[in-house]
């Protein structure tokens, strides 16, 4: 047994072992923790040897995980929380330069044996910008077929686009995700088209649409302390009306925009109970819900694309593992710049760039002792776990804590539990605050 994989923490009246490069998770008593630091556990056995290797920067060549396009950073929205400053007539990407870029990744899975071939696209607002995802979706499937690949298409909407568009959009794409915030009078104030207008009617049209194509409906809910007390009503209402696949959970990102709305980040014990609340009701319907920090199924050293080779192509031909603004990242002290494609498909990539990027993920201190180590893997780089940014938790470490807590309990039943732990605000603070999970830290009765 590695004592620093193995991780212990106070629930109520017990402690949770979790272990997991052992896949190996245990609710026991305070003796029994004891025992196992000491090495005289019946545990013992199960933790002999890891069944996973510890996540670690990739090496070898360029292996990006797809390839992701930028079509435009202009967008058709005024979200009150939002800070790209993304305005209406920004500049396009040339519909030519993606085309060469989808052609590059088209040659780089075929060549590596890969069975698909993986286009996301971001924005701003992609569907802005038309006729460059036109061009860049049948570009896509034609090099897919040419090479043998299966073509895999993603996009990130905000749903404020025809109907046409939207059945273009349901028919073409493997995975929608679209931005839906609340009923009317949440989702026309977080996220309006304009100060007199909301969103809320046509972004459920494209819902609608959306839920009767092929595609893979996510419905991303942005999470701020004026909806998180209606989040379990919303989701019965989402998954009633519009059928999605799954619903992503995320907090609010603080932005100056957000504060001069009014807008806060949910209390992150208020949001764990409504979450999970909410949590139950997408599962009645089939529902997948996902709270991307609390990914237990896998182990991971980066929570985003950051690390992974992943190529994100903004519309002047810049290459970055990241697709929020680069003066975002500048902010944080960060250069997340990986080089370019030239109009003619050749990428010009920054290898030394490439590398420093890939151990970035390995580097953030307040993450080496919480047992969520490789599962939440430190959140976004740039907006939360960015160098130089406290050790101590902050309340996105708080609610991930308490929210991959809850859901390991629930993976081995324990139901019961976890209504008796969410209705005890000081064992969930005892369990958000402390400091050292690991075994050892148990083990020396701190």
């Amino acid at each position: 047994m590695t004592p620093d994989r193995v991780f212990a923490v106070p629930l109520l009246d017990r402690w949770l072992i979790h272990a997991p490069l052992h896949s190996v998770t245990a609710l026991v008593n305070r003796a029994a923790v004891d025992g196992l630091a000491h090495g005289s556990s019946p545990l013992i056995a199960e933790l002999g040897e890891s069944v996973e290797t510890e996540p670690c920067p990739r090496t070898g060549p360029l292996n990006p995980r797809f390839l992701g396009l930028v079509p435009t950073r202009t967008c058709n929205l005024s979200c009150v929380y939002c800070g790209f400053g993304a305005t209406p007539g920004g500049r396009q990407m040339d519909p030519r330069l993606a085309a060469a870029a989808i052609d590059w990744m088209a040659d780089l899975a075929a060549r590596d044996a890969r069975r698909t071939l993986d286009v996301h696209f971001f924005g701003g607002e992609p569907l802005a910008a038309p006729d460059v995802v036109d061009v860049a979706v049948h570009r896509t499937r034609a090099r897919a077929a040419e090479k043998g690949l299966c073509p895999h298409l993603e996009v990130a909407t905000n749903g404020v686009c025809s109907a046409s568009q939207a059945a273009f959009v349901g028919d073409y794409f493997d995975v929608v995700v679209l931005s839906f915030d609340g009923m009317a009078p949440v989702q026309d104030r977080h996220r309006p088209v304009a100060p007199d207008r909301g969103s809320f009617d046509q972004v459920t049209r494209t819902a609608r649409i959306l839920s009767r194509s092929p595609a893979g409906l996510c419905l991303r809910i942005c999470v701020a302390d004026d909806n998180v007390a209606e989040l379990p009503q919303f989701v019965d209402w989402l998954c009633s009306e519009l059928r999605p696949s799954t619903i992503d959970f995320e907090t609010l990102q603080p932005t100056p925009e957000s504060e001069r709305a009014g807008l806060r980040p949910p209390d992150p014990y208020l949001f764990t109970a409504q979450l999970l609340r909410a949590w139950h009701v997408a599962t009645r319907y089939g529902v997948e819900p996902v709270y991307a920090a609390a990914a237990l199924d896998r182990q991971r050293l980066s929570f985003c694309p950051v690390g992974e080779d992943t190529l994100i192509l903004t519309p002047d031909g810049r290459v970055s593992a990241c697709y929020l603004l680069e003066r975002e990242w500048q902010a944080r002290g960060l250069d997340l710049n990986l080089g370019r494609f030239e109009p003619d498909g050749t990428l010009v990539l920054d290898q030394a760039a490439m590398e420093r990027i890939r151990r970035l993920p390995a580097e953030k201190p307040r993450c080496l002792t919480c047992f969520c180590r490789w599962s939440c893997a430190g959140g976004c780089h740039v907006n939360h776990s960015y160098p130089g940014c406290s050790r101590r938790y902050d309340d996105y470490c708080i609610q991930t804590r308490l929210i991959s807590a809850c859901s390991l309990l629930a993976g081995m039943e324990q139901e019961p539990f976890v209504e008796a732990l969410l209705a005890d605000r000081t064992a969930l603070q005892r369990l958000a605050a402390w400091p050292d999970d690991r075994i050892g830290n148990a083990r020396a009765g701190a």
